[in-house]
């Protein structure tokens, strides 16, 4: 067995049990069901009753992602500390690293909420083009106020600074 102490072993209880509380349904985008299960599960070959206009996807706020990155490294952190060699929050940190910097209007604003809550440390170079980041956000906000994409990303990109400004030097 991976996860030998009573400690992650209690850690893996208590975040399981918080996963299923109805009022982390909204976090995860699913507040409008009374099961998690009902929507994980469904399957339009199965439920012949379900249609693409019976369910309405909820939209998934950077906050409630901030709130389920961080549950999720309390897990991984917990689980880490019974195998020294893991190397899953490298990889974690590398690919959020990775998609953050990279232009994708639908990924990059999550990969930076994501790589500012799970990053421990950080460069001036990574700082630096994060500001540019929300520099180009800004830019385009100014060219047209109602540029969703573009407040989404200035959002992000204040979450990312907010997380990883304690840990550059003074």
């Amino acid at each position: 067995q991976i996860y030998s102490t009573e400690e992650t072993k209690q850690v893996l209880r208590l975040s399981l049990t918080e996963f299923s509380l109805p009022k982390f349904y909204l976090l995860f985008g699913i507040s409008k069901v009374k099961s998690a299960a009902v929507i994980a599960f469904r399957s339009s070959y199965r439920d012949r009753s379900f249609s693409p206009g019976s369910y309405e996807r909820e939209t998934f706020a950077l906050t409630s992602l901030e709130t389920v990155t961080e549950a999720l490294l309390e897990i991984m952190e917990a689980c880490m500390r019974d195998i020294p060699t893991c190397k899953w929050l490298d990889q974690w940190t590398e690919l959020a690293q990775k998609f953050a910097f990279q232009y994708n209007p639908s990924l990059q604003p999550r990969a930076l909420v994501v790589f500012g809550c799970i990053s421990k440390r950080v460069s001036h170079g990574q700082i630096k083009q994060i500001i540019r980041i929300l520099s180009k956000g800004l830019e385009s906000c100014l060219k047209g106020p109602d540029n969703y994409n573009s407040q989404v990303l200035i959002e992000a990109t204040v979450i990312a600074l907010t997380k990883l400004q304690p840990l550059l030097n003074k």
